[in-house]
């Protein structure tokens, strides 16, 4: 991991209920990481998983004439997935734990880390 975009997603992973934040490519790859401890998953699939949804909203954008997604929230009964399109190849995957994490700060947290994470790749 750079030393630049290492320091932004410790940034993040520190923002209260944050459990992992992925730098993905658009292609399906995660590019860089910052895994809290305990959460144990595959990675490649994740990768893959959040390309696919991404995209798939993209298109619902499309079709409904609204343009592209800046963020997508998915939320489960324990978490939130949050995505956010950095532009350009890459997009930024927040998971949280919805019991302390705070929906608002988290879009807060994306908007204003954006510019750097994009900025260190």
């Amino acid at each position: 991991m750079s030393a630049a975009v290492g320091r932004v997603l410790t940034d993040m992973i520190r923002v209260p209920g944050v459990v992992a934040v992925f730098v993905v490519s658009k292609d399906g790859f995660i590019v860089e990481k910052a895994v809290g401890g305990g959460l144990e998953v595959d990675e490649d699939a994740i990768a893959a998983m959040i390309t696919a949804v991404y995209g798939s909203t993209n298109q619902l954008g499309e079709e409904l004439k609204m343009g592209t997604p800046d963020t997508v929230t998915l939320e489960y009964p324990g978490h939130y997935v949050l995505l956010h399109d950095l532009g350009g190849e890459h997009m930024v995957a927040v998971m949280a734990e919805k019991a302390r994490a705070v929906l608002g700060r988290l879009r807060y947290e994306i908007r204003k880390q954006a510019p750097r994470i994009k900025q260190s790749l």
